[in-house]
């Protein structure tokens, strides 16, 4: 009964085809564009031809304007540029004006005084009158003869307005002249040349009919073929990103959508299979764990390759986390199968973040982000995840926490703590362990665990181990400078370590501050090294031959080996914290922390224990030789102050071989020139 009801649903609410628009009908389109374009170049040609008329014009205007301004320059007086001028004096410039300005489409001419105010003119009724024109009057004014077309009672108008000056007073020159015989020279001149020129695009227009039809066809397979492309990805065949999406989006908008799947898969530790087999083999793994995913997933269902290693499932049959999760499981077992590739047999993992609609989302963003948080979850549980709330660090106080750290870091708002460490052959406090704290302005104080994560996750984790790194090496040299020789130790992230940059960063920091690079210990885990071997192992080679001391955090809760270690430059193994806190009550973590201790000591690695708690462990650590001691039983993490005091007042105390031999004396540090094992 089930399966027919799924059966059915999937029929209905199979993934919906993507539809696409036809392509252009190249020819039609064509041939309205061009034509418009046709027009609108003949516009645009009459237009520009007119404007060069009418500018040829003005020029002659205002060069007859100049000319008769000159020629008037002896001829007037300073009243005539002052006052309105008298009977008399209006005959004598009208004789001169109609000798020398009337007359070839002339209409008038006037004399304006500064102001404006016409004080002559060939037509007596505007003497008096002021100019319409103030900006082109001043403009004269000042020196330069200028023009423009205006509309008057009598049709259109050239306008020149031309300096006019005399000893005493200064006035304009205004010539008038008829437009209309202008702009009708301008028309008879032009419209040929149009036309001439419009046949010719026509021509070519016409002859580019059969071209184009060849074209449109030729675009239509091509179109059919980049159709393909566009929504698929061309090394498996497989949907891409683009395509899962659009069907993802589609299946939502669906009535009956209740129930949908969406399944993130990323393959584990794929980098390995194109370093040490190059990308050739990669690609065809990538297509073969495709085919896979084929064959595993419902008719109805897609299977896409959203990029690099990692792909999407699409189910439309699912009801519950149940079956999804059992689908995501079959998924797997379909990728664990060994595949052959270069004649290598290769056994592959995938994580698998899984969400189903409408529960963990209503948008296609949303579950595409939430199954992308289930999936990284997986890569922790080593096992399908389904998306929960609590998986998800991307919430708004996260998010502002970003903003707060990165301005603390820029205002040096961070504090570096350092947690003693206790060399067993000397007695003495050889080292410190520098750990970053926070006193957030609102939250109160924050331990590294509730903001190296957002660090991480930010991208800011390389700017904070620059900062601890400066700040440590700083206190190191007020130390050193008070004394106190101790060893510092840093822990590096995984980032710092892929960063060829990394290395150039700690010889600056240890020049800046004058430390000898003897004194400083970097601290990495195992997971660290693993992210990218081939590259970590480079950045430590020249961390190495900086004199910087390596140690291997939280040793035996990885992968690696210590045969594995070998291979790399590392001075220190630092066992982790549960084996030591252990010891008293698990005979197999005591035997694990004393088997390390042996082998790490064959290898020539010195030995640091972390997770020191009480008496009975530090005896123990030293009856077994180890090196050095590191817990809450010496000290917590304390700031520079607080550290300095415990050591010049608090009585510690010195291990022997035997516990009846303990005794406790005051701290000892190691002295200037001596550096112990930290």
């Amino acid at each position: 009964m089930i399966d027919r009801r799924r059966d059915r649903r999937q029929a209905n609410v199979a993934v919906p085809p993507l539809s696409f628009a036809a392509p252009p009908r190249l020819v039609l389109r064509f041939a309205a564009y061009t034509a418009i374009g046709i027009a609108l170049a003949g516009a645009a040609i009459l237009l520009v031809l007119v404007h060069i008329e009418r500018a040829q014009a003005e020029r002659q205007a205002t060069l007859q304007a100049r000319l008769v301004a000159d020629a008037l320059r002896d001829r007037v007086t300073p009243q005539d540029l002052q006052a309105p001028v008298t009977a008399a004096r209006r005959l004598v410039l009208d004789r001169e004006v109609a000798r020398r300005a009337l007359g070839g489409g002339t209409l008038r001419v006037e004399v304006l005084d500064a102001s404006g105010r016409v004080t002559y003119s060939s037509n007596r009724s505007l003497i008096g009158t002021s100019d319409s024109r103030p900006g082109l009057v001043g403009t004269a004014l000042m020196g330069t003869t200028t023009s423009t077309v205006l509309d008057e009672a009598d049709g259109h108008v050239l306008r020149a307005y031309a300096p006019l000056s005399t000893t005493g007073a200064t006035g304009v020159f205004v010539l008038t002249r008829d437009y209309a015989p202008i702009a009708a020279a301008a028309e008879h001149a032009v419209i040929p040349i149009v036309v001439v020129l419009d046949l010719v695009l026509l021509g070519l227009w016409i002859a580019l009919f059969p071209l184009l039809k060849r074209v449109t066809n030729r675009l239509r397979r091509q179109m059919d073929a980049l159709r393909h492309q566009a929504l698929h990805d061309g090394l498996s065949g497989l949907p891409n990103r683009t395509h899962f999406h659009a069907a993802l989006e589609g299946a939502l908008a669906h009535e009956e959508s209740s129930g949908l799947a969406v399944m993130m898969l990323d393959l584990d530790r794929f980098k390995e299979v194109n370093d040490t087999l190059g990308h050739g083999s990669g690609d065809l793994l990538l297509v073969e764990i495709g085919r896979r995913l084929r064959h595993v997933v419902r008719e109805g269902d897609m299977v896409a390759r959203l990029g690099g290693d990692e792909f999407g499932v699409l189910s439309v049959s699912m009801f519950d986390a149940a079956a999804a999760t059992g689908l995501a499981n079959r998924l797997r077992q379909a990728i664990a199968e060994p595949f052959e590739v270069a004649g290598v047999a290769l056994e592959i993992q995938a994580s698998v973040g899984i969400v189903i609609a409408p529960d963990h989302g209503e948008d296609v963003e949303t579950l595409l982000r939430r199954a992308d948080v289930a999936m990284y979850a997986a890569k922790r549980a080593h096992a399908p995840q389904l998306y929960a709330p609590e998986l998800d660090d991307n919430s708004p106080l996260r998010l502002a926490l970003v903003g707060e750290l990165r301005h603390a870091l820029e205002a040096r708002e961070l504090t570096v703590y350092y947690q003693p460490q206790l060399a067993f052959e000397s007695g003495e406090i050889s080292g410190v362990e520098a750990l970053v704290r926070w006193q957030h302005p609102t939250r109160g104080f924050l331990a590294p665990d509730e903001f190296l994560p957002t660090a991480e996750h930010a991208g800011l984790i390389r700017d904070l181990t620059r900062y601890v790194l400066h700040e440590t090496l700083r206190q190191c040299r007020v130390w050193q400078n008070a004394g106190r020789r101790l060893e510092v130790a840093i822990n590096v992230s995984d980032r710092d370590l892929v960063d060829t940059r990394f290395p150039d960063e700690v010889r600056a920091a240890l020049a800046e501050h004058g430390i000898d690079p003897a004194c400083l210990q970097l601290e990495i885990t195992e997971g660290t090294i693993l992210a990218d071997g081939a590259r970590s192992a480079v950045v430590l080679e020249r961390l190495d031959a900086l004199g910087v001391r390596i140690a291997i955090d939280d040793f035996g809760i990885g992968y690696s080996s210590l045969a594995h270690l070998r291979r790399l430059p590392v001075d220190v193994l630092k066992i982790d914290r549960g084996f030591v806190m252990g010891m008293e009550t698990e005979r197999a973590d005591a035997v694990i922390v004393e088997s390390t201790i042996a082998l790490a000591h064959s290898l020539g690695l010195e030995v640091i224990a972390e997770g020191v708690e009480n008496e009975a462990t530090l005896q123990r650590l030293a009856a077994g030789g180890c090196d050095t001691a590191q817990g809450y039983h010496l000290s917590r993490p304390l700031p520079p102050g607080d550290l300095e005091a415990w050591l010049d007042n608090r009585p510690l105390p010195i291990v022997g071989s035997e516990p009846e031999t303990v005794r406790h004396l005051p701290v000892r540090l190691a002295p200037i020139g001596r550096i112990a094992a930290g």
